[in-house]
């Protein structure tokens, strides 16, 4: 059994940096039959750095969308790990919070978006996840979405250490393999999380 583990933001946010991303959206709306939007982020990734640390960490985090430090990428690529990077590019605040937050104009280290660029299917039955819109009109499949108690068949497995899960292409999660999680852990990068999310059977 090959357990899987889900990236995250460990949440230290007074100690490192956070931001909020506020573009790049490909053209979409709302679908006026499930109320769905159909865009979605392509890039440059556009963020604003967040009031709290001044800090940036290798990984910095939106939710579950993640940009990394050159030291990181490197380390994916050099290692083969599925994954794109796409362009970062650091828009000045909007409001004028008195907290610390990372200056502006942005001179820290050159960030990357991480973008996995395989997908896998989980055995939806034995992960407890389900189908709960299937639009007619935008042609977009909604399902639960889960963190933990996910079941991949071995043979729906392409080996991948690094990929997203494809009923949930939309949440921009990204999952590892064990032997993955260990690689990245064993370069000491700063600022990441992960949780258990299941394994590949």
């Amino acid at each position: 059994m090959n357990n899987i583990y889900l990236l995250e933001d460990p949440r230290k946010y007074e100690q490192y940096a956070r931001f909020a991303h506020v573009g790049t959206w490909t053209e979409g709306g709302i679908c006026r039959s499930c109320g769905q939007g159909t865009s979605r982020l392509t890039e440059p990734l556009q963020i604003e750095w967040e009031p709290d640390s001044d800090l940036v960490g290798d990984f910095s985090w939106c939710g579950y969308t993640v940009a990394v430090s050159d030291n990181v990428r490197k380390f994916f690529q050099t290692n083969g790990f599925e994954c794109e990077f796409g362009k970062v590019e650091i828009m000045p605040p909007t409001d004028k919070s008195k907290k610390k937050r990372v200056s502006h104009p942005y001179r820290g280290p050159e960030l990357h978006w991480v973008i996995p660029s395989e997908h896998i299917a989980i055995d939806e039955e034995d992960s407890g996840v389900t189908l709960q819109t299937d639009c007619p009109i935008c042609n977009q499949k909604r399902y639960s979405f889960r963190r933990e108690g996910l079941v991949i068949e071995k043979s729906a497995w392409n080996g991948s250490r690094m990929f997203r899960v494809s009923q949930f292409l939309k949440s921009g999660v990204i999952f590892l393999t064990e032997q993955g999680l260990k690689e990245i852990l064993e370069q000491g990068f700063s600022n990441i999380g992960y949780r258990p999310a299941g394994y590949i059977r």
